[in-house]
């Protein structure tokens, strides 16, 4: 039987770094982390699938990981696990989404592809820190694209909250779709895992 991967191997080596553990040497081919459950738990799982949404939660180094789970089925009808990308949260007195302080701010831009004045400085599950520039006000709501190297631009749209320090805006942010939703969070877990390695 052929084993299936629980975690991606940028996960692991992530899980790795903040436990001290050196990282894994590159397999010679993608394998995933096979689950060989009774057929009575089999059911269980792809019930609770089926009705409930199931994660898989790490707490490292005062940050509390939510990875979504999704049971899929391969050729032979044997159950596996995929991780999606997590959210990140910062634990302390209270619980907040972890904020990546992007190297260089990112514009945003229309559906057309061009910036729209909005410049992204950084970047949480729910929320962003953004300069408008030129003659451009802070607006209420938007809905722009948001570039990421080597990928389509990410769907999103952003709610003022309020004014802050050095001429920056905070906002409420969420992506338009699931898809995109998805792509944003592997986004700001690529930009989680790139500041460690600092």
């Amino acid at each position: 039987m052929q084993a299936q991967k629980l975690l991606t191997k940028a996960e692991l080596d992530f899980i790795r770094q903040l436990s001290g553990i050196a990282p894994a040497p590159e397999p010679q081919e993608q394998q995933r982390l096979q689950v060989d459950v009774g057929s009575q738990f089999r059911e269980l799982l792809s019930r609770c699938a089926a009705n409930d949404q199931l994660s898989l939660h790490a707490h490292v180094a005062n940050q509390h990981l939510a990875f979504d789970l999704h049971i899929g089925v391969d050729e032979q009808s044997v159950p596996f696990l995929k991780l999606r990308a997590p959210q990140i949260f910062d634990e302390g007195d209270s619980e907040r989404g972890w904020r990546s302080e992007l190297s260089e701010p990112l514009p945003l831009m229309n559906k057309a592809g061009r910036r729209n004045g909005l410049w992204l400085y950084q970047l949480s599950n729910s929320g962003a820190l953004i300069k408008c520039t030129g003659q451009r006000k802070a607006p209420k709501q938007f809905n722009a694209l948001l570039p990421v190297p080597n990928a389509e631009p990410i769907a999103i749209s952003g709610a003022f909250v309020r004014a802050t320090d050095n001429d920056l805006h905070a906002y409420w942010l969420h992506a338009l779709d699931a898809e995109s939703d998805e792509r944003l969070r592997e986004f700001i877990f690529a930009q989680h895992c790139a500041q460690d390695l600092h």
